[in-house]
């Protein structure tokens, strides 16, 4: 395949960067992973795949371990200072550490990003169960009662841009997956500054999430308390939760204008 640069409508891309993105996210996504086994996977001749993971050894991006490479922890240095440039970071994180603490549940704090919503900070109290979302995870916005309330203040053409980019995947058969479904529950959810996945993503999980905005208007992020349906129904699940996070993001935006 070439490696020349191809014009697209945001500029010229060059071919060379897209083949070690791909070969990168390849690694990720399949874990250790030899010179055939990514040709085969990625349709770059092998020449091509030892070339770019040749360069990328030198560099520190991968590590080879026997006849395999992996990704290098290089990355968690990148992404600690991608994560501080969050500039309420450290102040998400701490009322996350409280809400997990007081509720016993997960509790989590999640950012947009390239129409994404990205995981920045987890945290389990004594009950939590265990969930498969982590740190630096993304996700699809219109699942998930964090993406949902950050979606509320988004301008609604931003979000038709998502939604023509990413789609409205179905995760489960309770998932948003109509653009008059979502906006119509992105109002409701404007009306009562809370967002709710009713098993959306997973069955058998519930989670209440509310918008964390700065005093001009811009979103930052939401906050949300994940659990199982056996103990979020009724009016925890619709009174008591909410408040409580609703609670949590105030002291955030609150805190943030000392940022």
């Amino acid at each position: 395949m070439s490696e020349q640069s191809t014009p697209t409508e945001g500029g010229r891309r060059i071919q060379a960067v897209e083949t070690t993105c791909e070969l990168l996210d390849t690694l990720r996504e399949r874990g250790s992973s030899g010179v055939s086994e990514l040709a085969r996977e990625t349709g770059y001749s092998k020449a091509t795949v030892h070339s770019h993971l040749a360069t990328l050894l030198d560099n520190e991006f991968v590590v080879k371990r026997g006849n395999g490479y992996e990704i290098s922890l290089k990355f968690v240095d990148f992404g600690e200072f991608a994560k501080n440039g969050v500039a309420i970071h450290e102040i998400a994180k701490q009322e996350v550490d409280k809400l997990a603490e007081q509720t016993g549940e997960v509790a989590q704090f999640m950012v947009e990003e390239h129409g994404r919503g990205v995981y920045l900070h987890k945290a389990r109290g004594a009950n939590a169960i265990r969930t498969a979302s982590y740190t630096g995870e993304r996700k699809d916005l219109h699942c998930t009662a964090l993406g949902k309330a950050i979606l509320t203040q988004l301008p609604r053409e931003r979000v038709e841009e998502i939604i023509e980019e990413h789609g409205l995947p179905a995760h489960t058969e309770n998932t948003v997956s109509t653009r008059e479904e979502l906006f119509d529950e992105l109002e409701t959810i404007r009306q009562e500054n809370v967002a709710y996945d009713d098993e959306e993503v997973l069955s058998g999980l519930r989670c209440v999430a509310a918008p964390i905005v700065y005093k001009n208007g811009d979103i930052q992020g939401a906050i949300s308390i994940s659990g199982p349906t056996s103990r979020f129904k009724r009016d925890r699940f619709r009174e008591e939760l909410p408040e409580i996070v609703r609670s949590a993001a105030n002291v955030i935006e609150v805190n943030s204008t000392q940022v």
